[in-house]
């Protein structure tokens, strides 16, 4: 089985890597309760763009907009004109909710995880597959 990264562009992790090392920068400009919901989404056409997950969190970064651009031109060379701040909530992971369990598969579901294990050619994930079509 190949690793992760051997699937993933170059240039995306580099892009990525970058983008990382000027949220860390910023987020050292930052009070402490913001720090951890803000982050450097991208930096294009002389914007920079500034992610955090909430509303309540845009206002006081549009205070701090003149920081944040002395920063990045300072320590990474960026010489943006601007910040663009986006509000993304973050996402909650699922948790099923309790109660009754799901119901069990049907015959052509079983049959069909079943082809789809004897398709496959990685061996963990063909008894994954296995194992999840004789649970029914």
């Amino acid at each position: 089985m190949r690793a992760p990264r051997t699937y993933l562009d170059p240039t995306m992790l580099d892009q990525a890597r970058r983008l990382e090392a000027m949220t860390q920068s910023v987020r050292t400009l930052l009070p402490p309760g913001l720090r951890d919901h803000c982050w450097v989404g991208n930096i294009k056409d002389g914007v920079l763009v500034l992610v955090t997950d909430s509303g309540t969190w845009a206002h006081p970064l549009r205070y701090m907009q003149r920081e944040v651009l002395k920063q990045m031109k300072a320590h990474h060379g960026i010489s943006a004109r601007s910040i663009r701040i986006r509000v993304r909530p973050v996402m909650q992971a699922f948790t099923p909710r309790p109660g009754k369990p799901l119901p069990p598969l049907n015959e052509d579901a079983r049959e069909a995880l079943s082809r789809a294990a004897d398709s496959v050619e990685d061996p963990e994930l063909r008894e994954t597959l296995r194992r999840f079509a004789t649970q029914g």
